[in-house]
């Protein structure tokens, strides 16, 4: 998981430095990229996420949510704020854990038909601010870098091949690494506390 969580880093980092001399940038408390398509992910992306939950004791609750939601046929994120909650950097409540294409949506290329890095811009910023997407285009050809989607995706999953590559939908990641958490640790013991093993051996909501 750190394995993970330090290669986001890497990516932040390099988005980071990107939209600071390009001024691309989401519009404030936008989650347009959270609506638009179904958003998913491999469960070796979400694990630091699931890791965090633990650490925050909000598992029953996440579950529930997720089964909530499986029970009304909404695949939208547990985590996606209502708007009137959302904050400056969206409407994600677990932002600094969000998975792989969170992070890349808007701030990421992929190669053209010639090999070159092509800005996969949102269509958001291009109607609220052009210029800055004009901008990106002229940094992409001056040489300054965004990661590249297929190139992320693959460095992510070939830290764990197992749980890699297969993609689910957001909940679904979700809940399969929730699972793996508690039921991988070594020599058989949960992932989390004896609380938390107690609470989560209740309820049908975990496998037996």
């Amino acid at each position: 998981m750190n394995l993970v969580l330090n290669q986001y880093r890497k990516f932040d980092q390099i988005i980071k430095r990107f939209r600071k001399a390009t001024g691309l940038s989401c519009p404030l408390g936008c989650s347009y990229c959270c609506h638009k398509w179904p958003v998913e992910a491999t469960v070796l992306e979400v694990l630091p996420l699931a890791r965090e939950i633990y650490r925050r004791g909000m598992e029953q609750e996440i579950m529930g949510l997720i089964e909530q939601r499986r029970a009304e046929n909404n695949d939208t994120c547990v985590f996606l704020l209502p708007q009137e909650h959302a904050r400056a950097n969206g409407a994600c409540s677990f932002y600094n854990w969000r998975p792989l294409m969170c992070r890349l949506f808007g701030f990421a290329t992929r190669r053209n038909k010639r090999g070159d890095p092509e800005l996969c811009s949102c269509k958001i910023i291009k109607k609220t601010d052009p210029a800055s997407i004009k901008r990106a285009h002229m940094a992409l050809r001056q040489g300054l870098t965004l990661p590249i989607y297929q190139d992320a995706f693959f460095t992510v999953a070939s830290l764990d091949p197992a749980r890699g590559y297969r993609r689910f939908p957001i909940n679904l990641a979700i809940k399969e690494a929730l699972e793996y958490l508690y039921w991988a640790s070594p020599g058989g013991e949960t992932y989390s506390n004896a609380r938390a093993k107690r609470s989560l051996g209740t309820g049908g909501q975990w496998p037996s």
